[in-house]
């Protein structure tokens, strides 16, 4: 069995065909988050940007809300682990 996460929600190519190195996450039919493979930002080439991106029915965001990562599978976390406090905090059921 692998140690590396395992992502929970659906993933997939934000732009199909662009070399697999931009990814967004949802739930049902709802996106609530995207990865990135970094190759232009100084000290953070070849990393992982994380980020939330925008959820309509979230009033009060948690911070922080993106970041870096070392590996694609580190990131999805990140953003899954945010999208499921968000989801607590505001009281939402998952695929809304």
């Amino acid at each position: 069995m692998s140690d590396q996460y395992q992502p929970k929600h659906k993933w997939r190519e934000t732009w199909p065909g662009e070399s697999h190195q931009d990814f967004s996450g949802f739930d049902g039919e709802q996106s609530f988050g995207r990865i990135q493979l970094d190759q232009t930002s100084h000290g953070k080439t070849g990393m992982w940007k994380w980020n939330i991106t925008h959820i309509p029915w979230v009033r009060e965001q948690i911070v922080p809300h993106s970041g870096w990562e070392e590996t694609s599978r580190e990131a999805c976390r990140m953003v899954e682990d945010h999208y499921e406090k968000l989801l607590k905090s505001h009281g939402r059921p998952k695929g809304r």
